[in-house]
């Protein structure tokens, strides 16, 4: 059967879809959207390509809410408090603010990729195609990989720095850059097993709940081992100091928080697996209060404990207890099952792209090149990592080029440019703006920012 780049949605009543016509909630979600997709056949020229990207509507809302924190709480958790010492207290009302904002691009991009009337795009690289052309599906395809290799290089790297200060603490020696190879080879295994968000599920709950344990961890270790006279992180020797807020820093804080809701390019295939994808504004509200609520309680009981004297990450703020490596045993755990939804979700996009599908190659040679491909792409991270080991600098660098993008620009472009700005109330468009503009100054600022920590952290050979 032919397929294409997106899937029809038969319109109800007979009736020509448009966003004029359709009925919206407050989710921004059509009241009157069929939940049953077929595939269409409009680019003869490329539609092979998109065999694998037909949507099969067999997943619960709960199942889609654990997808999207998987992919959001993890090891975020451990930079942010980081962040709020960079920003002062002002960084809990960033948190808040951008958990409405992640939610609400959402909704705008759930939008544009019904913004064709009776057809659904199904991926990000795809929605941007329809917007800009090949340089916009392109332009995406690079961001999205960026970003979700960014993240996972991220996680390689926590975990084995801590791998190694586990051993360390225990008496032993295990050189970072062995630790980071055995837990790259670990996370390769199921990241090249696993072909789509759909056979994940049951690994992002897994993940969530672990995520969930080491904020409980990390907040009430914390409080019980505040800064004191006798313990404190060697390179400080004054009590903390804590500030409302630090100007300078909010740029960079806000591109770092956009690194935690930035899940618009696996937005696509979360909620093409929705059995109901009418609830998907519902569950991805969902998802960002639990998410905050996470972020909250990890970071402002962090910054309570040591002001600003806060390290990234803050398990190194953090005593030798066996309940904190408990928990540094439980991050790793979680980062191993929550890396297949990251990657996955990037490795499809490429894939796509690049043809690599078993209606064009055949099973065979589509499985073989799709675990070359990923086995390159971990080698390569794997590489980076051992070159750069700064957790916090990685992921402040990797926040600013990409993730202010994807979080704020690309959804809000796709938007204006595919339901036309005559059809946007003149309210949405100004919003629109300064949210675009938000973006761009948290991406150049940000940017700057980010470079500058790394040269520090390369020169003093420590984050």
């Amino acid at each position: 059967m032919a397929t294409s780049d997106f899937d029809t949605t038969p319109e109800p009543f007979g009736e020509t879809a448009s966003y004029d016509s359709h009925k919206q909630d407050i989710t921004g979600d059509s009241l009157d959207e069929p939940q049953k997709q077929v595939a269409s056949d409009i680019q003869p020229d490329t539609n092979e390509r998109f065999v694998e990207h037909a949507v099969q509507r067999n997943g619960s809302w709960l199942g889609a809410i654990m997808n999207i924190m998987c992919i959001s709480i993890g090891t975020g958790t451990m930079n942010l408090p980081k962040v709020v010492s960079r920003v002062g207290w002002f960084g809990i009302i960033l948190f808040m603010l951008m958990a409405v904002i992640g939610w609400y691009v959402g909704v705008l991009f759930r939008r544009a990729m019904y913004a064709t009337p009776g057809r659904r795009v199904s991926s990000f690289a795809l929605v941007t195609k329809a917007a800009f052309g090949k340089f916009g599906f392109w332009f995406a395809t690079a961001i999205t990989y960026l970003y979700c290799c960014g993240t996972a290089l991220s996680w390689i790297i926590v975990c084995g720095t801590q791998i190694s200060r586990l051993i360390g603490f225990a008496g032993g020696h295990l050189d970072e850059k062995i630790s980071m190879t055995i837990i790259a080879v670990v996370m390769w295994v199921p990241f090249t097993a696993l072909k789509t968000l759909r056979e994940i599920t049951v690994s992002s709950m897994f993940g969530v709940l672990t995520a969930f344990f080491t904020v409980l961890v990390l907040a009430v270790t914390s409080l019980q081992h505040r800064y004191t006279d006798s313990y404190h992180a060697p390179e400080f020797d004054g009590a903390p100091k804590h500030e409302f807020i630090i100007g300078k820093g909010i740029p960079s804080a806000i591109a770092s928080i956009s690194f935690m809701y930035a899940g618009s390019v696996a937005f696509p295939h979360v909620e093409g697996n929705m059995r109901k994808p009418q609830q998907f504004g519902w569950m991805l509200f969902a998802a960002n209060t639990l998410v905050c609520g996470a972020y909250l309680l990890s970071s402002v009981t962090g910054y309570v404990a040591f002001g600003d004297q806060t390290v990234s990450p803050i398990l190194n703020n953090l005593p030798n207890l066996a309940i904190v490596n408990a928990a540094t045993i439980v991050i790793v755990v979680h980062c191993v099952f929550a890396l297949p939804v990251m990657l996955v979700s990037a490795s499809l996009e490429l894939e796509l792209a690049l043809g690599v599908m078993p209606g064009i190659l055949g099973k065979k040679k589509e499985l073989m090149w799709r675990v070359i491909m990923r086995t390159v792409t971990m080698g390569v991270l794997l590489g980076i990592a051992i070159a750069i080991p700064y957790f916090g600098q990685v992921i402040d660098l990797v926040s600013a080029i990409s993730t202010t993008v994807v979080f704020f620009m690309v959804p809000v472009f796709c938007y204006v440019k595919l339901l036309g700005w005559n059809k946007i109330p003149k309210y949405e468009l100004a919003l629109c703006g300064v949210l675009a503009a938000i973006g761009a100054v948290a991406c150049v600022w940000g940017l700057i920012d980010a470079i500058k920590s790394l040269e520090t952290a390369v020169e003093l050979g420590h984050g």
